[in-house]
């Protein structure tokens, strides 16, 4: 069996596990559709923000729900997994280390980008947000945030005991995801020191990233200027060295604090 072929039996394993959880894939599979949604229609009373309609920026920001949710799925199937032996007969196998954490990446990086579609078709459709300005950026922000959130999720899954931890550790990591992205409530409403903090969260730059990808300004700036294609990538440089340096994190604390034997044993 090749490796990819394994990686791609590590995904399904993945999916039956979720679908198992009714709970989990409830949250998993709906939530993230339904918080992109709302969030959209809110802003539909609003008129512009940083110059372009509020709808359509907050449909093309709802995008980036989807990676705090695969930071659940991944770290909760890691726990799930740890601690009812399966990694321990896994590592048994033939199956290499590299292909049990490519299978789970693999697997919620599938479903957010499903999700994402499907945000996509409702921000460009619904919210009239119109079609990406630089396609590349905004692929290049969608790999970013996967890559993140799943170095958190393997690098943080050595300090969750147990299954149902392991939901109630995801809800603060999307609570403060989605603070500092402004989709709660406005970045302008923080102290200045709050919106310094906020740019330096995970989701936060893919979050701007992807705004300047759809709609060519920079979003890091108070006035969003118009951007052109390779000032866009300039202007995200930013953004993309705090996703970096959060991947960075994850990797030390996989290494440092990461666990194949189950916790009570």
């Amino acid at each position: 069996m090749s490796w990819l072929s394994m990686v791609w039996a590590q995904a399904r394993l993945n999916q039956t596990v979720l679908m198992r959880q009714r709970g989990l894939a409830f949250s998993v599979l709906l939530l993230p559709l339904f918080l992109a949604f709302a969030n959209t229609a809110n802003a539909r009373s609003l008129d512009t923000v940083n110059g372009v309609p509020a709808a359509a920026f907050a449909a093309v920001g709802a995008i980036a729900v989807v990676f705090p949710f695969s930071y659940m799925t991944i770290a909760t199937s890691i726990v799930v997994r740890r601690e009812e032996r399966v990694y321990k007969r896994l590592r048994g196998s033939a199956l290499p280390t590299s292909a049990i954490f490519a299978g789970d990446i693999l697997h919620a990086s599938l479903l957010g980008a499903v999700q994402g579609v499907v945000i996509l078709v409702y921000a460009i459709t619904v919210a009239n947000a119109p079609m990406p300005s630089n396609v590349p950026l905004m692929l290049l922000a969608f790999v970013l945030g996967a890559a993140v959130f799943a170095a958190l999720a393997i690098g943080t899954a050595g300090f969750i005991p147990n299954y149902e931890v392991a939901q109630l550790v995801a809800l603060p990591v999307l609570f403060i995801s989605l603070v500092g992205t402004g989709m709660m409530i406005p970045l302008s409403a923080l102290p200045e020191w709050g919106q310094r903090v906020a740019e330096l969260l995970p989701l936060t730059p893919v979050v701007t990233m992807m705004r300047t990808a759809f709609l060519g300004r920079d979003f890091a700036q108070e006035a969003a200027p118009v951007v052109g294609f390779l000032e866009a990538f300039q202007v995200s440089a930013a953004g993309l060295g705090i996703g970096l340096l959060w991947i960075g994190v994850g990797l030390w604390s996989t290494r440092k604090y990461f666990r194949w034997d189950p916790r009570r044993a």
